[in-house]
């Protein structure tokens, strides 16, 4: 890792105290932040040292919370929310029109390791479903044509998330 990469992991753990109880937010940062969407293993080191940690007890923790991954994931995780009101909005619909555009099927990432997609439940747009939220933007009234449409204009870089 490189000392401006550093730098910005030692920010984000000390910028609420860098105190052991901030543990899972500080993990969460740290992964919203990273590019691979995953908790590295020098990260868990740096978070181990500046927390004064053992490095098993991070990993412990990574590999509780179902929020946090040890591996790399797909720049683009499309969260398809499952809740009753978006199951009767047709929340399933979205998944297979996910799986025939991108050709995986749900948990899976694509080849070029741009799109993975997944349940999750409610996120608190139910007017608007079914929806899919990457990141922190939620898309809603989702229908074929549109999951088209998102799907090539995040490949294209044409949607910022």
């Amino acid at each position: 890792m490189d000392i401006r990469e550093r730098n910005e992991k030692l920010r984000i753990i000390h910028q609420d105290g860098g105190e052991q109880e901030n543990i899972l937010e500080i993990l969460i940062d740290l992964q919203f932040a990273s590019e691979e969407g995953y908790i590295d293993e020098e990260t868990a080191a740096l978070v181990a040292q500046e927390l004064h940690m053992t490095e098993t007890r991070v990993y412990e923790i990574v590999s509780y919370y179902a929020m946090l991954k040890e591996k790399p994931q797909a720049k683009f995780v499309l969260k398809v929310c499952n809740s009753s009101p978006c199951h009767f909005s047709r929340s399933e619909e979205v998944i297979l029109s996910l799986e025939k555009k991108l050709g995986v099927p749900i948990g899976k990432t694509t080849d070029d390791g741009l799109f993975a997609y997944h349940y999750i439940p409610c996120v608190g747009a139910c007017d608007i479903g079914p929806v899919v939220k990457i990141k922190d933007t939620v898309f809603g009234s989702l229908d074929d044509d549109k999951i088209s449409s998102l799907i090539d204009d995040l490949r294209n870089g044409e949607v910022v998330v």
